[in-house]
């Protein structure tokens, strides 16, 4: 910040040094007009001259009135060049606008916060000046005439006035470092500093290299663009979700789908590769499921595959191999998994582990991308030979839990503000019939229920309850209202007519399945307009088994559950018969449901009490 001192304004002959005002030799003008008049009063240097011109009396008045006059002139100009110097000497203050800028930055795993340092600089000039005020003294000796002698005899007594300006600057830096706020304060004398604070947030976002195709009658992808292009002309078959569709690959005519338009990217990053697949046939040869191959040398041909009836992931020469058989003709869920932190490689089956090493990042430089075929090394390709559905792939290593889920959370529906769309990863959304009002929940919001309404999927869309022995659970609170009536909560059609899940007239609950007749599993009463939660759980090894509150109730011990093969329709909280099937026994249900979870898989103990204690 310039000093005071920088900014006066000199003024020509008052300073002989224009560097510094408080060094500088003050000389007045008035000096050179006191030396004139001298002159003019005593000419010859002595005052008996004066005396004896005793008719110059009236012009020596005159020329002292002169003088005098001449002196208040100067006088007065000295007074102003006093103040102009004032003036000059004041100090001009510059106000300081400090801007601090803060500045915030997200990566994709990885949050810096940037300390911000505030930093305000108070300038305190203190001018202090010194005047002598100029004072002027004429003396005049009066005059005493006698006979022979007059002597007149004036004095002039001239004061210089001396303006003495002293300059201290004072600068007190007050610094405050803070990470979350800065607090300034500042404390003016006749001085207003302004301090302005600009803070700007830059968000840098996670490029998401996430790819998902659902192969519903074309090859496009959802998320990045990934789209593909069939080759050898494949053909669209039904979905895995019943709704959609998956596509249909022959082996024999090499077809398959590559991505070219935008490179997967592989190398040396954590990834997860998700598809449902349907083989027609297994063989100890490959068939391929998704690959990315660069050239024929170690560690740059990615493959997923089937080998030896089981799956089968690698960089060619970095593989894990599964364990479990896989079923022909049947969908299974399947993934390839790699944690660039740990080195681990997976294979998943049906949201299980099926294999696990450790191993180098694949190294190949990422080129098209390849959904039916793999090539390793090239060019050998290997095609599949049956269906595949909603491939997916994504730049890291999914949970335990999110592999599960995806594998076998077939729907969820939490009723939460009157939702009736599936929370899960299949999108199998509900359709309503009748008034269907939403309440408060056990879990946030419910669904009230009354008049025979009732929800259902308009189209067959459940894969495993269409399946012999498949295992499955159902998860819901339930609250009956009114008064108890046999009514079905859960209905199922598949080819066939089963209530799942039913109230008798007495407000039991009951749990049924089909094995060529109904298998029934009896519960206790359900309290009237009282939340319960009720669990059902079902494999071929355990059988039938019915959980109250978290608690096991009953359980049908091991028995089959025969199915026809087909997909099947669901009813929740009513039993209208769909394709033409009659509903068999039970009436609508009047009361509400809450938090209704419908897995592939029998879910434990354990896990069945942790949703019942939300």
């Amino acid at each position: 910040m310039p000093t005071c001192s920088d900014q006066v304004v000199y003024r020509p002959g008052f300073y002989t040094s224009s560097q510094n005002m408080s060094s500088a030799t003050f000389k007045p003008p008035v000096r050179n007009i006191t030396a004139n008049l001298s002159n003019v009063l005593n000419v010859n240097g002595t005052t008996s001259h004066v005396a004896t011109q005793k008719n110059t009396r009236r012009p020596q008045r005159k020329w002292l009135i002169m003088a005098l006059a001449i002196v208040g002139v100067f006088a007065a100009i000295v007074g102003g060049c006093v103040a102009y110097a004032l003036l000059a000497t004041s100090s001009t203050i510059t106000t300081t606008t400090t801007t601090t800028t803060t500045t915030t930055t997200t990566a994709t795993t990885t949050t810096t916060t940037t300390t911000t340092t505030t930093t305000t600089t108070s300038t305190t000039t203190t001018t202090t000046t010194t005047t002598t005020t100029t004072t002027t003294t004429t003396t005049t000796t009066t005059t005493t005439t006698t006979t022979t002698t007059t002597t007149t005899t004036t004095t002039t007594k001239t004061t210089t006035t001396t303006t003495k300006t002293t300059t201290t600057t004072t600068t007190t830096t007050t610094t405050t470092t803070s990470t979350t706020s800065t607090t300034t304060t500042t404390t003016t004398t006749s001085v207003t500093t302004t301090t302005t604070t600009t803070t700007t947030t830059t968000t840098i976002g996670e490029t998401q290299w996430s790819a998902f195709w659902l192969f519903d009658n074309n090859c496009l992808e959802l998320f990045n663009n990934y789209n593909g292009v069939p080759r050898g002309n494949p053909t669209y078959t039904t979905s895995v979700l019943g709704h959609g569709n998956a596509i249909s690959f022959t082996a024999a005519s090499a077809q398959y789908v590559t991505v070219t338009v935008k490179q997967v990217i592989f190398n040396s990053t954590s990834f997860t590769i998700e598809a449902w697949i349907y083989p027609i046939n297994l063989a100890s040869t490959d068939f391929g499921i998704f690959g990315q191959c660069q050239a024929a040398s170690t560690n740059l041909c990615l493959h997923f595959t089937t080998r030896n009836v089981m799956l089968y992931c690698g960089f060619y020469a970095n593989d894990v191999a599964g364990s479990t058989t896989l079923t022909m003709n049947q969908w299974s869920h399947v993934a390839c998994l790699y944690d660039l932190s740990t080195g681990l490689q997976q294979v998943w089956l049906n949201g299980v582990v099926d294999g696990s090493h450790t191993t180098t990042p694949f190294q190949g430089v990422s080129t098209a991308t390849t959904i039916g075929m793999v090539s390793y090394p090239m060019p050998n390709n290997y095609y599949f030979n049956g269906y595949l559905d909603q491939v997916r792939y994504e730049p890291r290593a999914k949970s335990e839990y999110e592999l599960l889920n995806d594998a076998t959370l077939c729907a969820y529906y939490s009723f939460d503000g009157g939702s009736i769309f599936d929370g899960g990863p299949n999108g199998i959304n509900l359709t309503s019939s009748g008034t269907v009002t939403t309440i408060t929940g056990r879990v946030n919001q419910a669904l009230q229920f009354s008049s025979g309404s009732y929800l259902y999927v308009p189209y067959a869309s459940f894969y495993f309850l269409g399946v012999s022995n498949y295992p499955f659970t159902l998860s819901l609170w339930v609250k009956p209202t009114g008064s108890y009536a046999s009514s079905t909560i859960f209905f199922v059609n598949a080819g066939w007519c089963v209530n799942f899940l039913t109230m008798t007239s007495n407000g039991n609950i009951m749990a049924n399945l089909w094995n060529g007749g109904p298998t029934v599993s009896s519960g206790p009463v359900i309290p009237l307009n009282s939340w319960t939660h009720v669990g059902y759980t079902y494999s071929s090894r355990n059988g039938l088994r019915l959980y109250v509150n978290g608690n096991l109730y009953s359980t049908s011990g091991a028995v089959a559950f025969s199915a026809s093969g087909a997909l099947a329709t669901i009813v929740i909280a009513g039993n209208a018969g769909l394709n033409s099937c009659s509903p068999g026994y039970g009436g609508p249900f009047t009361g509400a449901l809450d938090e209704f979870y419908i897995y592939s898989r029998e879910l434990t103990a354990a896990q069945i009490l942790a949703l019942a204690n939300p």
